[in-house]
């Protein structure tokens, strides 16, 4: 939540926010943590960083990090483990809705924006994401 409030706060205004918020609780991460990969970034015992990768979709469902934890790396981390599990998994290419905050976290990691849409939260509120795909590039041993 204090990715989303705090990152997001300069693109989005706070009802679209209050709204991305809302579609969050314990209980729709649980039901993501079982049907999709989720790698989880600690530091001294508290979760500073998480990412999802859902498989079927060949989507990176997000990668959010605690905001006093943005910008020293650990998103790009989870970010390449992520799509390192993908390349295990046989999967090319991939895709993920990038708010706006953090296209350019994407582009500079090699994402290319597709095209925009609005995303809806589970209160239907709507948010602008810019649609974005990567080529996935095979590890070398």
């Amino acid at each position: 939540m204090a990715a989303i409030r705090v990152l997001a706060s300069s693109h989005y205004p706070k009802a679209e926010i209050d709204g991305w918020c809302a579609s969050r609780t314990a209980a729709t991460y649980r039901a993501s943590i079982e049907r999709q990969a989720m790698l989880v970034e600690e530091m001294e015992g508290v979760v500073v960083a998480f990412g999802l990768l859902n498989q079927e979709a060949t989507h990176i469902d997000g990668v959010y990090v605690y905001p006093s934890h943005s910008r020293q790396g650990v998103g790009l981390r989870i970010l390449r483990a992520l799509e390192a599990m993908a390349a295990e998994r046989g999967i090319k290419a991939i895709t993920l809705d990038a708010s706006l905050n953090a296209v350019e976290f994407y582009r500079q990691a090699g994402y290319v924006p597709v095209t925009e849409k609005k995303h809806v939260h589970c209160d239907e509120s709507t948010a602008a994401v810019v649609v974005m795909r990567h080529e996935i590039r095979e590890a070398v041993d």
